[in-house]
C-alpha cells in the first residue's frame, strides 16, 4: 500500500503526489471497512480489489477535476448552452403543438418528458436544472436522450435530408 500513491501518480499526471496519497487511503479505508462488514467473498483476492479500488477513486478525482476545468474555462454560467429562445413562426408554432407537443406527452412519465417538455415552452437550461434538481450533465444527458426518442417516433414528419441517418444505413 506504501507504492500505491505513487503507482497513481504515475498512471494519472494530472493528480497531486498528495491527492494520490488521500486516494489510496480512502480506498484502503473503504475496502477495509467492506472487508470487515463480510461484504468480499472469501476467496477475493484483497491487495488486487484494494488496487482497483484506488484506481477507480483516481478516475473519478480526475474527472472532477476535469469538470471543474471546463466551467472555469467556458466562464461565467457554463451550464446554460442553449441560445435565447427565438421567436417562433406560425408553422414552426402549429407543428410543435400538433405533432412534438403530443409526442413529448405520449413518453413515459420521468425526468425526461419533465425536461422536453420545459425546454419546448422556452426555459433555459439554468431554469430547468434549477426547477428539477439536477445536474448540467444529467440535464444534457436526459435531454439527449429525450430528443432521440422524439426523432424516432415522429420520424415520418422529419423531412428527407434532415433525418439522423443509421449506423450501417446508406441515405440513399
Amino acid at each position: 500500500m506504501e507504492a500505491q500513491p505513487y503507482a497513481l501518480r504515475r498512471a494519472f499526471r494530472s493528480l497531486s503526489l498528495a491527492a494520490c496519497q488521500d486516494v489510496a487511503q480512502e480506498a484502503y479505508l473503504q475496502v477495509g471497512v467492506k472487508a470487515a462488514a463480510g461484504d468480499l467473498a472469501p476467496d477475493t483476492n484483497v491487495m488486487a480489489y484494494l488496487r482497483l479500488a484506488a484506481r477507480n477513486l483516481a478516475v473519478d478525482r480526475c474527472r472532477e477535476q476535469q469538470r471543474g476545468r471546463q466551467l472555469v474555462l467556458t466562464g461565467g454560467d457554463a451550464s446554460d448552452h442553449v441560445p435565447d429562445p427565438r421567436a417562433l413562426a406560425d408553422e414552426d408554432r402549429a407543428v410543435l403543438q400538433e405533432l412534438v407537443i403530443p409526442a413529448i406527452e405520449e413518453m413515459p412519465a420521468s425526468l425526461r418528458r419533465q425536461v422536453v417538455a420545459l425546454q419546448s415552452r422556452g426555459r433555459s437550461d439554468v431554469e430547468i436544472a434549477t426547477e428539477l434538481g439536477i445536474p448540467a450533465h444529467r440535464l444534457h444527458n436526459l435531454r439527449n436522450k429525450a430528443v432521440a426518442h422524439l426523432r424516432r417516433n415522429l420520424a415520418g414528419h422529419i423531412r428527407d435530408g434532415h433525418r439522423k441517418k443509421k449506423h450501417g444505413e446508406r441515405d440513399r
